[in-house]
């Protein structure tokens, strides 16, 4: 039996033995973390009109290089996706474990714009050992697909 998030105009399944992370106060009430019961994370976010993608996808790719220093950065289609959408795939080694960060960003749907007019875009970021990236990534899709199709 899957479970429900709802939140800033969304409405999600997500499979049950996922973990919706409780946000601290600093963070708002704008996204959403779940983690995956291997270790791996799942994180949604709007983001306001006001910030360009490159710039995100750029400080996202700037804050792992921070931490892993050698990170791959590659810009793929995902199907399914419109031509607003975006998506990289950024992988880098943590200890002897290959991991890999997808990167989304997509219009808000109007549900989600209803609830906050300044958001304009969404940012969905799946990462995880490579093992576990790949046994989550239909469901990484189902996820996305549920947002584009949100009224």
């Amino acid at each position: 039996m899957p479970a429900t998030f709802e939140g800033f105009g969304l409405k999600l399944l997500y499979p049950e033995n996922w973990t919706l992370v409780p946000r601290g106060d600093d963070e708002g009430d704008q996204g959403a973390t779940f983690d995956l019961p291997s270790g791996g994370f799942v994180s949604i976010e709007t983001l306001p009109i006001t910030r360009g993608d490159d710039e995100l996808i750029d400080e996202i790719a700037d804050m792992l290089r921070v931490q892993y220093n050698d990170v791959e950065f590659d810009e793929i289609q995902l199907p399914g996706a419109d031509d607003s959408e975006r998506a990289v795939d950024l992988s880098f080694y943590h200890l002897d474990l290959v991991v890999f960060s997808r990167v989304v960003l997509l219009d808000a749907p109007p549900s989600t714009r209803d609830q906050m007019p300044i958001a304009g875009r969404i940012l969905v970021q799946f990462q995880a050992e490579s093992r576990d990236f790949d046994a989550n990534e239909m469901v990484f899709m189902a996820l996305l697909k549920q947002i584009r199709d949100c009224e």
